[in-house]
């Protein structure tokens, strides 16, 4: 018998489904910042602005999901059930497996990533209570139930006697070392930043600045003739008379502060979570000043 068996659940319908709602996603994001961008400043630049970058945001998170869907697969040995997708890993002690259940045809309301032949997340279902899913159904029959003295988990994979058949020889053979029933991540899934309330509050804080900076400037922008007297940065006193042109220098360092600062404190908040949140406060603080800036800029 080999040390190990993969069992691959059918994923093309997840697949394509994740796939195209990325691309349409990426598309949008793309013509309605191309759209903004290539008008002249104002504040109707806005709206597509905001909505094209909350598309391409979109495009990213489901481009993300759609991977995790091609990685998903289950993986058996004498020491454990491995559940892979994506950068994490769910290992379930091949001993803590107490039975498996066929799915029926009630379909349990999931939250998390759900969409037909892609499930990831929790659902309350009856009469085995809070189920973990990492699924690649597309009817609820596809469903096989894997339950532990502490954690039932909802999988599916294409032959289910086999897998049972391989559950029960494994489990025969006696694990070769125990395990640890639990969930490891890697890579941008390891990141705690994004379990943090506090930190995601600050997140929309530091965007919500930014977009202050960025539509104070697109407001005042076409009411400005074309040379205009900058009192920002201050040189001594002086007053420089130059192109307007000049003012849109703010909400770009803006933007590029914005982006420093969310990178550092991702990177950061697993090492030290106050780092985190002073990087976070720290962005504030400097949208702050760019939108005082902008402002004495043309008082």
């Amino acid at each position: 018998m080999p040390s190990f068996t993969v069992f691959k659940p059918p994923s093309a319908v997840g697949v394509a489904y994740g796939a195209a709602i990325s691309a349409v996603a990426l598309l949008l994001g793309f013509g309605l910042l191309y759209s903004a961008l290539t008008r002249d400043p104002a504040l109707v630049q806005l709206v597509p602005m905001l909505v094209g970058a909350f598309f391409l945001a979109l495009a990213v998170m489901f481009a993300y999901w759609t991977w995790g869907c091609t990685s998903l697969r289950y993986v058996v040995d004498r020491n454990a059930l491995q559940i892979r997708w994506g950068n994490v890993q769910q290992i379930v002690p091949i001993g803590n497996i107490e039975k498996l259940i066929p799915g029926d045809a009630d379909d349990p309301q999931i939250e998390g990533v759900n969409w037909k032949g892609h499930h990831i997340g929790r659902a309350e279902v009856a009469s085995l209570g809070e189920v973990l899913f990492y699924s690649a159904h597309r009817t609820p029959n596809e469903v096989l139930y894997v339950l532990t003295p502490t954690q039932v988990y909802g999988i599916s994979v294409p032959d289910p006697v086999f897998f049972a058949q391989t559950i029960q020889s494994n489990q025969s053979r006696g694990a070769l070392f125990d395990q640890r029933q639990a969930v490891h991540r890697w890579g941008i899934a390891a990141q705690s930043f994004w379990l943090d309330p506090f930190a995601r509050t600050l997140t929309i804080a530091l965007i919500a600045t930014f977009v202050a900076v960025l539509g104070y400037t697109l407001h005042i922008y076409p009411g400005l003739s074309q040379s205009v007297p900058l009192r920002f940065p201050s040189l001594g006193g002086v007053v420089r008379v130059s192109d307007k042109s000049e003012l849109l220098d703010i909400p770009r360092s803006a933007f590029g502060f914005l982006a420093v600062d969310f990178t550092l404190a991702v990177l950061l908040h697993t090492w030290e979570r106050m780092v985190g949140y002073v990087l976070l406060l720290a962005g504030i603080s400097i949208q702050v000043m760019l939108l005082i800036a902008a402002v004495v800029a043309v008082a």
